[in-house]
């Protein structure tokens, strides 16, 4: 099933003015696993870094702006 956030991963990584990207949204929706499903298609290594399990790297990105899917 292709979904929304498919093709915004692929124009995401299209873009060669492309931020580090965060995926915020409701629970239980499957964000995770759209992100691992691209992920395991389009890189060889990844990094996940689960702010729930791991509040410690929160402060990564203070004062960065950031681009919300919709």
């Amino acid at each position: 099933m292709r979904r929304k956030i498919d093709t915004f991963l692929r124009d995401w990584k299209s873009n060669p003015d492309s931020k580090p990207l965060i995926v915020k949204g409701a629970r239980q929706i499957g964000k995770t696993r759209s992100i691992e499903w691209f992920a395991k298609n389009n890189y060889q290594n990844v990094i996940e870094i689960n702010f729930v399990e791991q509040p410690q790297y929160k402060g990564i990105f203070e004062g960065c702006a950031f681009r919300s899917f919709p």
